[in-house]
């Protein structure tokens, strides 16, 4: 499972999304791998498709 996978995963498992920081720290917490949230930021910005973003807030389209 890739960083993007991992993203995706926890972002997707939550309604009304999360903040970058919420979402390193998830996926700290659920895969032990530690990100900062410039990375999460950048995972975010190359696979646009996969996430909606809602006042900073990045969560699934199927939710928007």
């Amino acid at each position: 499972m890739d960083t993007k996978d991992m993203i995706v995963e926890v972002v997707y498992e939550t309604k009304e999304g999360l903040f970058p920081l919420e979402i390193a720290i998830a996926v700290e917490k659920k895969y032990g791998v530690h990100l900062n949230t410039r990375e999460v930021e950048k995972v975010i910005n190359k696979n646009k498709r996969l996430f909606t973003e809602e006042k900073g807030r990045f969560k699934s389209p199927s939710h928007y």
